[in-house]
């Protein structure tokens, strides 16, 4: 909004030659969080989870190490290209994440707990819906990357909102038989890319 087109304006006016267009896509796609954030006025969101092969959070509501020492690095490789992570509050009472880049190099992303005495946001107001409140608020912080790491309640406010960009599911070999049920993932997604590290699938 601050530019407009006037940088391209002022390199011709310096009678250098300008092409635009080249390798748009591309380059959209490198800076997708900047154009969602002066686009939609809110950050680019990645919804993340780690689920088992019969489709749990956890075993049988116990928290559960479902990641590899591999795909943990990968985990905190995303957290620091990201400006912010949020949870729930019962992920952050039973897990106690610190939600931090302990296995990569980089900055910690903002910590962020959805609760009624989180000081997080002190302006939610528990009674509408918090996912367009959370949005505003991390807008009006520059914020402009979002990582959702949970739990299911989380999860599904933001899949129900339609206020995501982009979803990261881990999926471990392990069999647990019952649990915390994963998050339906939108009849509208599409897989762009999947890849397979120690037995467990990044998709």
């Amino acid at each position: 909004a601050k530019v407009q087109g006037r940088g391209i304006e002022k390199i011709r006016n310096a009678g250098i030659e300008v092409t635009v267009g080249v390798l748009e896509e591309e380059c959209r796609g490198l800076n997708r969080r900047f154009f969602t954030f002066h686009t939609e006025k809110r950050p680019y969101i990645i919804l993340k989870w780690c689920m088992t092969a019969d489709g749990f959070l956890d075993d049988n509501f116990k928290p559960a190490t479902l990641s590899s020492p591999f795909t943990m690095m990968l985990s905190h490789k995303l957290r620091a290209e990201n400006q912010a992570i949020l949870i729930g509050r019962v992920t952050d009472g039973r897990d106690h994440a610190k939600l931090n880049v302990r296995h990569w190099y980089g900055p910690d992303p903002m910590r962020l707990v959805i609760d009624r005495h989180a000081p997080c946001f002190p302006e939610l107001d528990f009674s509408r819906p918090v996912v367009p409140q959370i949005l505003d608020g991390l807008y009006r912080r520059n914020i402009q990357s979002l990582i959702v790491e949970g739990g299911a309640v989380t999860h599904r406010a933001f899949l129900e909102s339609g206020m995501w960009d982009e979803i990261r599911i881990e999926m471990s070999p392990r069999i647990v038989g019952g649990g915390t049920k994963a998050p339906q993932v939108p009849p509208r997604s599409v897989v762009t890319r999947q890849r397979q590290y120690d037995g467990n699938v990044i998709l």
